[in-house]
C-alpha cells in the first residue's frame, strides 16, 4: 500500500495546505506539484483548468500516490467535480470541506470569500454554503493581481496596498466572517488580519480552507482503512524553473528542499529530469 498523498496548486499558495498537513501529521509522505508553467490558474478557462488538472492527476496516480489533495481554489470550483468522475482514489478539494464546516457555526451570518476572478465566477463557495445554511449571506470578491504579485514576492508595501483596497468592500458590507478563498492568500495572514483589525478595526473572524480540507482528508482515510504511515518524506515537483519555485518556497516554508522539473505532455507522457 502506498503511503503518499499528492498535493497539487499552480504554485506557491498549496504550500500553506502543505504546512497544515505537516503540522497535523508529520508522518505522512507527501508529493507536491506545482503547476508554475500555467500560474495563474485564476485567469484561465474551466476547459483549461480541467485540461491542467487532468495531466497533473495522471501523473500523481502514476507515482503511485493513495489519496490526492488539491490545494487550490480555482480547480476545486471549476474542475473537481469532473475529476472525481474519472479517478478511483480519494480526492478532496477545499471548498466543501470549508462549506460543510462554516455550516456548523451558528453564529456567522453574513461572509465575505476573497478569491480569484474565475473562483468568484464560478460562485462555488456561494453555492456550497447555502447548501448547508440557506440563510448565511456570501459576498465574493474577485483579487486578480494578488496571486501575481505574491508569487514574483513584490514590495511588502504594494501587495499591502492591493490587499486594503480588495477587503474594503467586504469590509463595509459589515462582514462576520472572511473565507480566503486562494490557497495563496494565507502566506500573508498576518498582513491581512493587521489590515481588518488597524486599518478598519475589525474583529472579523478569518478562515483559512487548508484547516479543513486537511482535516477531511485524513478522516476519509482513516474511514476507508487507507491508515499507511510514510517517514514524512516530502518531493516536490514543478511544470516551471526548478530552481525558482525552490528559491520562493524556502521563504514560505523555512527550509531548503529540492525541486524537479516535469514535462506533462499533451498526450499524458511524462517526463522528468533533475535541474
Amino acid at each position: 500500500m502506498s503511503s503518499t498523498i499528492g498535493i497539487f496548486d499552480s504554485g506557491l499558495g498549496g504550500l500553506t495546505v502543505l504546512k497544515e498537513l505537516i503540522k497535523v501529521a508529520p508522518y505522512e509522505d507527501v508529493i507536491y506539484v506545482a503547476d508554475t508553467i500555467h500560474m495563474p490558474y485564476g485567469n484561465r478557462s474551466v476547459q483549461e483548468i480541467v485540461g491542467y488538472m487532468k495531466q497533473i492527476v495522471s501523473f500523481l496516480e502514476r507515482m503511485n500516490v493513495k489519496a490526492i489533495l488539491v490545494a487550490c481554489n480555482t480547480s476545486s470550483a471549476l474542475a473537481l467535480n469532473y475529476i472525481k468522475n474519472i479517478v478511483s482514489l480519494p480526492i478532496i478539494g477545499l471548498i466543501e470541506p470549508t462549506a460543510r464546516r462554516i455550516s456548523e457555526e451558528k453564529r456567522i451570518k453574513k461572509i465575505g470569500v476573497l478569491a480569484t476572478r474565475a473562483t468568484v465566477s464560478s460562485l462555488a463557495y456561494t453555492l456550497a454554503i447555502k447548501r448547508y445554511s440557506p440563510d448565511i449571506q456570501v459576498i465574493e470578491k474577485s483579487a486578480p493581481l494578488l496571486v501575481p504579485f505574491i508569487e514574483n514576492r513584490v514590495k511588502k508595501e504594494v501587495l499591502i496596498k492591493a490587499l486594503t483596497i480588495y477587503l474594503e468592500p467586504l469590509v463595509k458590507a459589515e462582514i462576520d466572517t472572511l473565507i480566503l478563498g486562494c490557497s495563496h492568500y494565507p502566506l500573508y495572514l498576518k498582513e491581512i488580519s493587521s489590515i481588518l483589525l488597524e486599518k478598519y478595526n475589525k474583529e472579523i473572524k478569518i478562515v483559512d480552507p487548508a484547516i479543513y480540507a486537511v482535516e477531511e482528508l485524513l478522516t476519509e482515510l482513516k474511514d476507508i482503512g487507507i491508515t499507511e504511515r510514510g517517514t514524512g518524506e516530502i518531493r516536490f515537483f514543478t511544470t516551471g524553473d526548478a530552481y525558482e519555485f525552490s528559491e520562493k518556497a524556502t521563504v514560505f516554508i523555512s527550509r531548503p528542499i529540492k525541486v524537479k522539473h516535469i514535462n506533462l505532455r499533451e498526450e499524458g507522457e511524462i517526463k522528468i529530469w533533475h535541474r
